[in-house]
Parts: C-alpha cells; sequence; structure tokens
C-alpha cells in the first residue's frame, strides 16, 4: 500500500492548483520539509485505518488536524492573492490515496485483492472525502467499482498524463523532494528510477496509447527501478508479503523510536515527527 501512495502522491502534486498551494506553503519543497510532511501524513492514514470513526476518538482528532491545516494553508494562500483549495482539488488529491490500488492494484503491489475488499476500501475513503469538506458531486469514491475506477480512468487520462508530461520546474523539485525525503523512511527509493516507474504505471493506464517521455537511467538508477519491478511481482506471493509486512512495521517502530536514517540526513531534533502531543510509538 505504502507503493501505491507514493505514486498517487507523485502523481497528484503535478497539478498546477495543487502545486501552486504545495509551492506557497513552502512545507514540502525540501527534502527535510517533505519529511516532515509526508511522515505527518502516512502516520494520520495508519490513524484511520486502525481506529473507529467515533467523534472524540483518535481518528476524529487526527481528521480534525488535517482538516485545520488544509483550512489554514488555504486561508493564507488566499490572502497573498491565490485561491482557495477548490473542490475539485479535493477530489483530485483523494486519487493520491486510492486510485493506483483500484487502477493498477497489481502493478503497486497488491494482488488478489477481492472484490469485497476493493469495494470496501472504497468506501472508507467516500467517507474520509465526505469527512474533510468533498462535496458528493467532486467525491470520487462512489458509485461501484466500476464507475469510481472510470473516474479514476477520466483522471489519468485528462488531468495527470498531461501534468507530468509538461515537466515543470516546481513539479520536479517538489517531487525530488518527497522521494528524497521518504528515503529516510524507505532507503530504496531514487527519485529518477520512480519518476520512471510513475511515467510507466500512468501510460499503462492510458487508453490512447500516450507514452510520457523519461530520461536515461543510470547503472544504479536501472537498479532500483528493475528492483522494485521485483520486488512488486513478489508480492504475490504469501510468505513474500509476510516478510514484507515484517519490514514495514519495523519501519514505522524505527521511524517512532530511532529514525536512524533521519539523523543521518537531517539531525537528531529533525528527525523525529509527532501528529499528537506524543508520538504515536509512545500510545498505550
Amino acid at each position: 500500500m505504502f507503493v501505491a501512495k507514493l505514486f498517487g502522491l507523485l502523481t497528484v502534486i503535478s497539478t498546477p492548483t495543487i502545486l501552486k498551494i504545495l509551492t506557497f506553503t513552502n512545507m514540502s519543497s525540501t527534502p527535510l520539509t517533505a519529511y516532515k510532511r509526508y511522515l505527518a501524513t502516512v502516520y494520520h492514514m495508519c490513524v484511520w485505518y486502525d481506529n473507529d470513526f467515533k467523534p472524540g476518538s483518535k481518528l476524529w482528532d487526527s481528521i480534525n488536524k488535517v482538516k485545520m491545516m488544509h483550512c489554514s494553508a488555504s486561508r493564507r494562500h488566499c490572502v497573498a492573492g491565490g485561491q482557495r483549495i477548490l473542490q475539485r482539488d479535493m477530489g483530485i488529491t483523494q486519487f493520491g490515496f486510492m486510485g493506483f490500488a483500484i487502477l493498477t492494484p497489481e502493478k503497486v503491489g497488491i494482488h488478489n485483492a477481492t472484490r469485497e475488499e476493493l469495494e470496501s476500501f472504497i468506501h472508507l475513503w467516500r467517507v474520509i472525502g465526505y469527512i474533510m469538506g468533498a462535496d458528493d458531486k467532486y467525491n470520487i469514491c462512489k458509485g461501484t467499482l466500476e464507475e469510481t475506477r472510470e473516474i479514476c480512468e477520466g483522471l489519468v487520462n485528462n488531468i495527470f498524463i498531461d501534468n507530468v508530461k509538461t515537466k515543470n520546474a516546481n513539479y520536479q523539485r517538489l517531487a525530488d523532494a518527497l522521494v528524497n525525503g521518504m528515503w529516510a523512511m524507505q532507503p530504496f527509493l531514487e527519485p529518477t528510477a520512480f519518476k520512471t516507474y510513475l511515467a510507466n504505471l500512468l501510460s499503462s493506464v492510458s487508453n490512447n496509447n500516450l507514452e510520457i517521455p523519461t530520461v536515461p537511467l543510470n547503472l544504479f538508477q536501472y537498479f532500483i527501478f528493475y528492483g522494485l519491478q521485483a520486488y512488486i511481482f513478489s508480492l504475490q506471493f504469501h510468505y513474500m508479503r509476510i516478510f514484507a509486512n515484517f519490514l514495514q512495521y519495523l519501519s514505522f517502530w524505527l521511524m517512532h523510536h530511532f529514525p536512524f536514517l533521519a539523523f543521518y540526513s537531517y539531525g537528531y531534533k529533525n528527525s523525529f515527527v509527532a501528529i499528537f502531543k506524543e508520538r504515536l510509538g509512545k500510545r498505550g
């Protein structure tokens, strides 16, 4: 699921209106700020997946915190002469968290998912979108599995491919910052290799046989690119999924308690990320 969401985020930040607000807030423009922002995003998602939708719950507090951050960024951008976060962009942002898991699950490491599981996943993000304030008109998680998949395909074909193809300098900077920032959590990340895989992923969804130009890879980038393909392929096997889940849990434990790669990259004080007053790793 981490792979699906990483490629989803790399996709949605190419949207010009979203890119403007992200650039304005300057909270994800460098590896350090991106590390803090997107690791916090991962933590929030863990809360959403592990808790119930009840007023006063940790999930409820998490949702309210994210809504307040979005409202603050939207208001400041508007005061500075920009525009508020659009309802359209809220729907586009939803894609970042669930789009590839629905469109191309096997290509992001989600194998043998049943229809019921995918529909439940869509329902979860429908509810999250609603609570975040997305109007039903712009909530892309609606209707049947096929209808949601069709909406996601439309976003790829009509918005995302063109956005990624433009090679906007700000997009390239924020995309590189995202991948380099999250390296401290997943050290197999490399910007050029992952952007190349993203281009292939988007092209595979295209119904117009569109291809996104990519840059040549060096030997190390080829190793990462094909290593990623091998890893995603291997997740169809039961014992590999068990091993991958163990590594993911280990990664979360390290990020909560001893993020040594972040120590190396950002220093001790910048390495710990908390979304509540206490780090999630200290929960009882």
